[in-house]
């Protein structure tokens, strides 16, 4: 086994992140157990930040965690992500709208600095940096909504969304800059200011993987 070594940095951080860049990007795949102690050796650390990093990847929804079974990673399944895609789209559509009534100061920078930190991931074909930007990106239009309760669902939302995110944007795009172009009208729609444009066409960004699958969600 390859020793990758952790340097610098809260030790169950660096763990975190490179379990979940290996999850996201294919190499740790569906249902694979995650051994505390092989990871440790791996990654040149104890085990107590290798069990840190493992509850903060089942909270985040990348991992399962079985009392006397152990770890494994997460299975999302089509149906699970249908059901959370169907109400993230109705969020959306409803976040971007308020974006544009209340055209909050700096978010269209903000949402330009995600969309050059995606592009920059793609060019290096980083399936996870791609995913984290992404997320970044939706994340911040949902907070500056002005709703704390919006903000608040983003959170819960995320943790469903993230595994199946970090598959289908490799599947189902021919290429990881295609995500990028994607994000770039949406950031137009915002500053164009018209809300009913803006929360529609967010809403069909958030479709347009299902018409890629071939089962598209109904209206």
């Amino acid at each position: 086994m390859t020793v990758e070594p952790v340097l610098g940095g809260r030790l169950s951080d660096q763990v975190y992140d490179l379990v979940r860049a290996s999850i996201t990007a294919g190499e740790l795949v569906p249902g694979a157990r995650l051994v505390e102690l092989e990871l440790a050796r791996r990654y040149g650390v104890s085990q107590a930040p290798v069990r840190d990093a493992l509850r903060r990847l089942a909270a985040d929804g990348l991992v399962l965690q079985f009392p006397r079974r152990g770890s494994y990673v997460a299975d999302i399944s089509e149906e699970d992500a249908r059901q959370a895609y169907r109400v993230r789209a109705v969020l959306e559509q409803f976040a971007a709208t308020e974006v544009c009534r209340l055209a909050p100061a700096g978010l269209v920078e903000v949402l330009h600095a995600d969309v050059a930190a995606m592009r920059e991931a793609a060019g290096r074909d980083d399936v996870a940096g791609v995913v984290d930007s992404d997320v970044s990106f939706h994340r911040h239009v949902w907070e500056a909504a002005g709703n704390g309760l919006l903000a608040r669902m983003w959170t819960v939302t995320e943790a469903s969304l993230r595994s199946f995110t970090a598959v289908s944007n490799k599947v189902y795009f021919g290429r990881l800059e295609e995500i990028v172009e994607h994000h770039t009208p949406l950031v137009a729609a915002l500053q164009g200011g018209v809300p009913e444009v803006a929360g529609i066409l967010f809403r069909e960004h958030v479709l347009d993987i299902w018409e890629r699958i071939g089962t598209p969600i109904a209206d």
